[in-house]
């Protein structure tokens, strides 16, 4: 089955119309469709064409927006680096996802240089977005443009590789079709009801599902995406204010400061829709937003279902406080308990009410982790994703979840896993063992913090442990996964076979014990 491609279709339709508005630049449907064109001609002129892996180290501006169409128009698959990350995870990824290219704008030059420095085997070439923008000489001639840009593209076709922690104790890319975007898209159409006067705000970024979702959404329902220079509170609210904005999709942390910066001042009209996913949201702040006006939707969903799978529209917010909604059309979910009534490796479906694993099913669930079958099998079966989250479903099919998955930390809606964190330390000469827990935290919701036992306590000072073990995870990983805290302990509370007892670790440290290395 095919997908229309959207860009040329809106530029045909609406060419004048607003499609990207930010950072200088107000282009219309007839421009950015230009514009991706001209960089799509250029990349293929380079090289780059069906089934390349083009990936991106850039930033969320209107370059990267012109660069995921291009992608995408000349059938390559997309492949988001976080722009956070570590020259050496970056490396790592752009070897695993086998890269044929690395786009990267003007800020990112060195961070990519370093990145290919990193990378083992066939390294990627580096391109610059900026001259991909050039409108003189920007492509080749006339015949060849017909032939590498599709109007039209395979729904079961390859489109994107986003990078998701797990349990293996590194990152795994997630493998996107084209035909779970648009499902995905669809889907929430059902719930957002797009209409030729919205206008979507982008303050997430386009590396995480979540923003790129708002990338695609917006030229698939035609409606114009405005770009904010990142998320600042008060350049939020000026936006809903004076731009008619009428969605924004934010994370569960940011809600509170959002709140916060408006100073009891009520919400706009135009607002119809404030999505907040990637971590827990306390009750008191939805309530808090509400009480502004804020149509604020809770939301739950993954890297690997292309965004939200569920959503709390306004209207059942008081009836179903602390839920995160109900399946979106062409979603179905299970809650699955194992026959001791436990959710860990359930396999029969939980009565109303009972806690257990979340499992997913519809066109947006992801067609695997690229290189690693073994995995993918563990996850996904008969269309069914096996989340590893806890939760339970109400009478109505309103959706709780209880928690996210035992060792996963979401720090300021990035997913942070102990095991890739443990994996770096261990690494470290001084390091005998260690354990990686989360910690509670007003800002980011929560932080990682290591408990460590020292290979010869004598040998170094805490103080001097404390820098040299923040310099080395700084040095292999993205800033917000390096521990916010140290705690020297004398053992790791583990099992007989060796398995960590991640609940005694986390009360370890909260203990506040002298041996505290910050």
């Amino acid at each position: 089955m095919t997908v229309e491609e959207p860009l040329a279709a809106n530029a045909a339709t609406r060419p004048d119309e607003d499609a990207v508005v930010g950072h200088g630049v107000r282009w219309s449907w007839r421009e950015l469709e230009a514009v991706s064109r001209r960089m799509g001609e250029r990349l293929a002129s380079n090289g780059a064409g069906e089934t390349s892996r083009v990936a991106i180290l850039a930033g969320d501006g209107p370059a990267t927006v012109a660069a995921i169409h291009a992608v995408r128009r000349i059938g390559g698959v997309l492949v988001a680096l976080n722009r956070r990350g570590a020259a050496p995870e970056l490396g790592r990824q752009v070897s695993d996802a086998r890269a044929a290219i690395l786009l990267h704008d003007q800020e990112h030059a060195a961070a990519a240089a370093e990145a290919i420095g990193q990378a083992a085997g066939a390294r990627p070439r580096t391109e610059a977005l900026e001259p991909l923008l050039e409108r003189e000489g920007a492509g080749p001639a006339e015949p060849t443009r017909a032939s590498v840009m599709r109007d039209t593209v395979d729904s079961a076709a390859l489109a994107t590789i986003l990078f998701t922690s797990g349990t293996m104790g590194r990152p795994k890319g997630a493998v996107l079709t084209h035909g779970n975007h648009v499902a995905s898209a669809r889907a929430w159409a059902g719930v957002l009801r797009p209409a030729p006067a919205d206008r979507w705000l982008a303050c997430l970024p386009f590396h995480h599902v979540a923003g790129l979702a708002m990338v695609l959404r917006s030229s698939l329902w035609g409606v114009p995406l405005q770009l904010a220079r990142g998320f600042e509170p008060a350049e939020i609210w000026r936006a809903f204010d004076e731009d008619g904005i009428s969605h924004c999709s934010i994370l569960g942390s940011m809600l509170q400061r959002v709140v916060e910066a408006r100073g009891g001042r009520s919400a706009p009209a135009t607002l119809r829709a404030l999505l907040v996913g990637g971590e827990a949201t306390p009750p008191e702040w939805i309530r808090a937003a509400r009480r502004l006006g804020l149509p604020v939707m809770p939301t739950y969903g993954a890297t690997e279902t292309a965004s939200g799978v569920t959503a709390l529209e306004p209207a059942d917010a008081d009836r179903h406080p602390g839920s995160a909604g109900r399946p979106l059309p062409g979603v179905e979910l299970r809650i699955l308990v194992g026959d001791d009534g436990s959710g860990a490796q359930g396999s029969r479906p939980a009565p109303v009410g009972e806690i257990g694993e979340i499992a997913v099913r519809g066109e947006m669930v992801f067609a695997g982790y690229d290189g690693h079958a073994e995995e993918t099998a563990s996850v996904l079966a008969d269309g069914w994703l096996r989340t590893g989250d806890l939760g339970s479903l109400d009478a109505e099919g309103f959706l709780t979840v209880a928690d996210r998955r035992d060792d996963l930390i979401v720090s300021g809606g990035e997913n942070v896993y102990p095991a890739e964190v443990e994996a770096v330390l261990l690494a470290h000469p001084a390091v005998a063992d260690v354990a990686v827990v989360g910690r509670p935290d007003e800002r980011w919701g929560a932080v990682p913090v290591a408990l460590v036992v020292l290979a010869d306590p004598a040998e170094v000072t805490e103080a001097a442990l404390e820098a040299a073990l923040t310099e080395h995870a700084r040095s292999q990983l993205a800033a917000f996964k390096v521990p916010a805290e140290f705690h020297r302990v004398d053992a790791i509370p583990r099992t007989a076979n060796g398995k960590l007892r991640r609940s005694e670790a986390r009360l370890l440290s909260t203990l506040g014990s002298p041996r505290r290395l910050t």
